[in-house]
């Protein structure tokens, strides 16, 4: 005779469980003692009795996906729903597992597993929504084959709010955002793109480090170093909501295809897929207004040297502008390229402000007659 089972809560329970177990403890010096893995885990969730009752709409999502993608993506849907990954304090050095229910009483980011199971189920039920159409089921897909991050999913939180993570809190992104981000990285990370190499190095090392991980900020109330923005604390000034992240990699990713000498036959295929976003061509420096070149620009992300960066990415207004409290700095108007000189000259400074001290400097140059062989 089985064992009977003792109520509908039991299946949830034995998912907390499994979530805890997964996370690695750590050993007498603070580290872990191994790294996690979601291939144990979710092998363990698949095998719960309850799993159908769990995850109801799964069976759907992945009819529409076929077993190995629908197993990824049920994967990303754990990880987003039920873990997090914070900066250990008050070092603030690494960041490391955790489950939602696991952070400390009080933290904005917490919930307990029956809103993270709610959580998955509306997440679920979101990308069946997408994937009704082929559209949809290549953008799922591109996004998942060609993620910049682990986990990675076209679905986040509506907004900024506290608590934050709450089921009616999540939406699918805007399709045509999805569309552009899924279609640029499938065609400039595509095999057959003689220039793959050049931006498989810019999407690692410059794009997706700089749009979605947390910069080093060991002061102020709320230390972050390199977590996820939308899994930093609410209230920090380098929180950002995931679709604003995906926001900005657009507007990078489109400034860097306007660089001087961005081969024109690839920026044609793009033209041709309306992939391109009309900007300023060449792009440049918004402070020294210098032309970035495509040719120095393969250079560096081929044959990078530790410590220099001639092409950065920057705020135009500085996180920290407006104090140390998040004030939704990190969105796709107030960020893109800019080179090492002009990052150096702006410093702490807006865009506008440094523009203003670069005049005024000017004005006193002329005034001394330092600048006399130049036209006004």
């Amino acid at each position: 005779m089985s064992k009977q089972r003792s109520g509908p809560n039991v299946g949830l329970a034995e998912l907390a469980v499994l979530c805890e177990q997964s996370i690695p403890g750590v050993n007498a010096t603070g580290r872990p003692e191994r790294s996690f893995s979601m291939t144990p885990l979710l092998r363990e969730i698949r095998k719960l009795p309850d799993f159908t009752d769990l995850f109801p709409a799964f069976a759907d999502l992945e009819s529409h996906l076929g077993t190995k993608v629908g197993l990824q993506v049920l994967g990303h849907v754990v990880r987003t729903a039920f873990l997090i990954e914070p900066v250990v304090l008050p070092a603030a050095t690494t960041t490391r597992f955790n489950t939602r229910w696991g952070l400390t009483d009080g933290d904005p980011r917490s919930a307990d597993p029956a809103d993270c199971l709610a959580i998955a189920n509306v997440v679920i039920e979101l990308l069946i929504e997408l994937t009704t159409t082929e559209e949809g089921r290549l953008i799922l897909a591109g996004v998942v084959s060609q993620r910049l991050l682990a986990y990675e999913l076209p679905v986040g939180y509506r907004e900024w709010r506290i608590p934050i993570h709450r089921a009616n809190n999540f939406a699918l992104f805007n399709f045509e955002l999805l569309r552009h981000v899924a279609e640029f990285r499938l065609l400039l990370l595509d095999r057959s793109n003689p220039y793959r190499n050049v931006f498989v190095e810019a999407y690692k090392r410059k794009i997706a480090v700089k749009t979605y991980l947390t910069d080093r900020a060991l002061t102020g109330d709320y230390k972050t170093n390199r977590e996820k923005r939308w899994e930093a604390h609410p209230q920090s000034v380098q929180f950002a909501l995931r679709h604003a992240c995906l926001d900005i990699e657009l507007r990078l990713v489109n400034q860097m295809c306007h660089f001087k000498g961005f081969p024109p036959n690839l920026q044609t295929l793009l033209r041709e897929r309306d992939l391109l976003i009309p900007t300023d061509s060449p792009a440049v420096c918004p402070v020294t207004l210098a032309p970035f070149e495509f040719g120095a620009f393969r250079e560096e992300v081929l044959s990078p040297t530790q410590g220099r960066s001639e092409f950065q990415v920057g705020h135009l207004d500085p996180l920290k502008l407006q104090g140390n409290t998040w004030a939704d700095g990190h969105r796709a108007d107030n960020i893109g390229w800019i080179s090492s000189t002009g990052n150096r000259i702006q410093g702490n400074l807006s865009v506008d402000a440094t523009r203003a001290m670069l005049e005024s400097i000017w004005r006193a140059y002329r005034r001394a007659g330092l600048l006399t062989s130049l036209d006004e």
